[in-house]
């Protein structure tokens, strides 16, 4: 049973995981706490549910329309609404980034109704056991994805000149911008790269659930995630996202379903009373 439980919260573990990465890149490129993560999360499933089931798109063309079109969405996300708010308080950014996740939100409902979809892929949902552990396929292939997704923006992050730029401008705003490094692409890239990682844990949460805008509060998730790994630490939004997925799937198998939010959000309480800059973050220091 124990065995059974913590591959389930590894598999959500690793969505919620993939959803905090595209967090933690706006963040640490933009410095943009984004409430709208959640509905990106919801607006790649809605994208699924188009290009796959109202299209009819062939599987291998829809994820990419999927992908392209969240984008495309993160990108106009900056250009509309973030860029213009460049040197604004924080506190204007994150209101912004909350009346756009009730815009969005709004959008859905407007387009689709309110009544969830139920998204069909050709993704295998069987089960197959393994000894006495029932392992579930779609949360193999979706934890699987997930992984190979994280290791492929770590390559593209760490390993071409671009992923140099992106890293570059993360580290220090003004000294890429003396250095001739065109900044607003880079937090362009940012965005549509943090978009495009939702829609794709979208597409999985989705089909593992219906498909709605609660899907939102799901990929919330990704927020505690990255604050317990740390906010400017890539690794530590992955591995934070692994931590929820498993107390989740723990807490709900063993204390109630109803405690999920409880365990997982007293956690968070605990690492920002404890340990403010997450548990892989860096402590910034101030002069005073």
């Amino acid at each position: 049973m124990l065995i059974q439980v913590l591959l389930s919260g590894i598999a959500l573990g690793s969505i919620y995981g993939l959803v905090a990465l595209g967090f933690a890149v706006i963040f640490k490129a933009t410095d943009v706490f984004n409430f709208a993560q959640g509905m990106l999360v919801a607006f790649g499933a809605y994208f699924a549910v188009t290009t796959i089931n109202l299209l009819g798109l062939p599987f291998p063309v829809a994820i990419l329309a999927i992908i392209a079109a969240s984008a495309a969405l993160g990108v106009i996300i900056h250009v509309v609404f973030i860029q213009p708010l460049s040197g604004r308080p924080m506190l204007a950014v994150i209101m912004l980034t909350i009346a756009l996740s009730i815009v969005m939100r709004a959008v859905i409902e407007i387009l689709y109704g309110l009544q969830g979809r139920t998204l069909t892929t050709p993704i295998p949902t069987g089960i197959f056991m393994i000894g006495e552990v029932r392992v579930s396929q779609l949360h193999l292939v979706a934890a699987s994805v997930s992984w190979v997704c994280m290791a492929a923006f770590f390559a593209f992050f760490r390993f071409t000149p671009i992923g140099l730029l992106m890293r570059a401008t993360a580290d220090g705003y003004e000294a890429a911008l003396i250095s001739g490094i065109n900044v607003k692409v880079m937090n362009r890239l940012a965005w549509g790269i943090g978009a495009s990682l939702a829609a794709i844990g979208g597409l999985f949460l989705g089909q593992l659930q219906i498909v709605s805008t609660e899907l939102e509060h799901i990929g919330l998730l990704a927020l505690p995630a990255v604050v317990i790994g740390g906010m400017q630490s890539i690794p530590g939004a992955i591995i934070g996202g692994l931590l929820v997925g498993l107390i989740e799937q723990l807490a709900a198998t063993y204390i109630s379903p109803k405690s999920t939010d409880i365990v997982v959000y007293g956690l968070l309480l605990m690492i920002l009373m404890v340990r403010p800059w997450g548990l892989f973050g860096q402590r910034e220091l101030g002069r005073v």
